[in-house]
C-alpha cells in the first residue's frame, strides 16, 4: 500500500503489521499523523508521533516476539474497529518490572479513525490487568 492510499481497513491492517507486530517505528510516519489523539480507560489527549514510537520502541524491547493476532477488522466509513490477543515473552524491563521469562497473552480491542490515509484517532482497551498478573505481579497491591 502506498502513502497515498486511503482504504481505512487496509490502514488499519498496515498499522497492526507494521507498528505492533514488527514494531517498524521507521515505517510509522506513513502510517499515522503526526499528532493523534489518543483514549483508553485511563485517559485522553494528543499524543506526538515521537512519543507513540517510543512507546512502541518500549514495548518491543520488553516484548521482542510480540504479536497482535487480530481476529476480525469492521469498517464503516473512516472508523475501524479490530480485537484479538496481544501475545509476547517478557525478556525486557517493562514499568518497572525486571524481565520474568513469562509469556503474556491478553485480549484487546481498538479503534482507530482514517483522515486522508492516516491514523489520525485512536481508540484502545486491553487487558493490563491480566498482563500484569502473567508478569507476577499484584496489581491491587499498594
Amino acid at each position: 500500500m502506498t502513502t497515498g492510499e486511503s482504504n481505512p481497513k487496509e490502514v488499519a491492517h498496515r498499522y497492526v503489521e507494521v507498528v505492533w507486530n514488527d514494531g517498524n517505528t521507521e515505517e510509522m510516519d506513513e502510517i499515522l499523523t503526526d499528532h493523534q489523539v489518543y483514549h483508553d480507560p485511563t485517559g485522553d489527549g494528543e499524543e506526538p508521533l515521537s512519543e507513540f514510537k517510543e512507546f512502541i520502541q518500549g514495548y518491543h524491547q520488553a516484548f521482542p516476539d510480540l504479536q497482535f493476532a487480530v481476529d476480525d477488522y469492521i469498517a464503516e466509513d473512516n472508523l475501524v474497529s479490530f480485537w484479538g490477543r496481544a501475545t509476547g515473552t517478557h525478556e525486557g524491563p517493562f514499568m518497572g518490572i525486571e524481565p520474568t521469562g513469562n509469556r503474556i497473552d491478553i485480549m484487546g480491542i481498538n479503534v482507530v479513525r482514517v483522515e486522508d490515509g492516516k491514523i489520525a484517532e485512536r481508540w484502545a482497551n486491553f487487558d493490563i490487568f491480566g498482563m500484569f498478573q502473567q508478569l507476577g505481579q499484584n496489581p491491587l497491591a499498594g
